[in-house]
């Protein structure tokens, strides 16, 4: 009896290559934190993309991206100064980027990534001054979330030629001159912090010395409220909880700064609107601070036909893929940051740019 040998290959059940793209943005700040804190913050974050990818990914890919994230956190500067990271790892490409802003942990594994993950996992962190305004006196507080610090308190003693007066009179300490160069005195000492860390400005006083101060500061695009009151000699803890209700509504303060700045910037003519103008302005390295509508941040392939760049093409592999992302790094590798808002915040605009190297937030 012949035997019957079949050609046909038995039914396999083909396993399904998936291709595991991982990112992980973290906080990253070598010089506050110690290294064996980060080190176990990032093995954690190992154990995790590699938990997500036994979940159905292809066991030689999987293994291989584990083993180059391995080599790429053995190779991370902890030497920098900056605030964050962010790591992309795939089978065949890999990127380390150190970041200025702040973020929260984000770890991703998903079949492909793109560097607008960075700007989703930006934390807004209330960062701002207080100046207590008197007619005499001034403190100024820089605050956060959780309270109030003074830095410093100034009186009418510590004016420059306080004790001359120009006529061979001592000025009155009422005198309205008198209130005039003092509250010029302490705007020029606002002018000084503002220029070293560009924060909102909450101000608090009585209804004159507001009216006095408004008329002649040089740093109205900073202030975002004036508060009217005679807290003087209020607490740090009791001043916070004055202005409380107006950082718990964080956003329109940011948005309010946010605003205000631009406006800032485009008076003075560093202000640059539309994808082929922020292009050119980051070709040469200038540019701090990008501004993106949603609209634009959530449909980013709209404008890569219009505008897009003759002759850009990008890494179909890499985190950057679209013309939005490319800009997104530039800006980013650059020192600067990415701010996305309400389409009506821009005044018809979908992006714009800061091109200076002043740090506008």
């Amino acid at each position: 009896m012949q035997t019957k040998i079949s050609t046909s290959t038995p039914a396999v059940e083909e396993k399904k290559r998936h291709w595991p793209a991982v990112s992980i943005i973290m906080p990253f700040e070598p010089v506050i934190q110690r290294k064996a804190d980060l080190l176990q913050k990032l093995q954690k974050a190992m154990k995790k993309v590699e938990w997500e990818m036994g979940t159905g990914y292809d066991e030689d890919l999987a293994d291989l991206v584990m083993l180059k994230l391995k080599t790429v956190i053995k190779s991370l500067n902890f030497s920098t100064f900056k605030k964050s990271i962010a790591i992309y790892v795939s089978p065949v490409f890999e990127k380390v980027m150190y970041l200025n802003m702040p973020v929260n942990e984000t770890i991703t594994v998903n079949e492909s990534f793109v560097i607008r993950d960075i700007v989703y996992a930006r934390k807004n962190i209330p960062a701002y001054f207080v100046l207590v305004l008197g007619e005499k006196w001034s403190t100024l507080y820089e605050g956060n979330i959780a309270g109030l610090n003074k830095i410093k308190s100034n009186g009418a003693g510590n004016m420059p030629g306080f004790k001359q007066a120009a006529t061979g009179e001592r000025v009155a300490d009422d005198n309205a001159f008198f209130v005039k160069q003092f509250l010029q005195h302490t705007d020029e000492g606002l002018s000084i912090m503002l220029s070293a860390m560009p924060m909102p400005v909450l101000v608090v006083g009585n209804k004159n010395v507001l009216a006095h101060f408004k008329s002649l500061t040089a740093n109205s695009k900073s202030i975002v409220e004036c508060i009217e009151g005679s807290h003087g000699k209020a607490t740090e803890t009791a001043l916070f909880n004055i202005l409380h209700p107006y950082i718990t509504d964080w956003d329109k303060i940011k948005i309010k700064h946010l605003y205000h700045q631009l406006e800032k910037a485009a008076t003075e003519g560093k202000l640059v609107n539309g994808i082929t103008a922020v292009q050119q302005s980051l070709s040469q390295h200038r540019g701090r601070l990008l501004v993106v509508g949603k609209n634009l941040m959530h449909n980013p392939e709209m404008r890569e036909t219009d505008e897009l760049a003759p002759g850009s093409r990008f890494n179909k592999f890499s985190c950057v893929k679209l013309v939005i992302d490319d800009l997104i790094e530039k800006v980013l590798n650059n020192g600067g940051d990415v701010e996305v808002v309400d389409d009506d915040v821009l005044g018809g605009q979908q992006i714009v740019l800061v091109k200076d190297r002043h740090n506008y937030m």
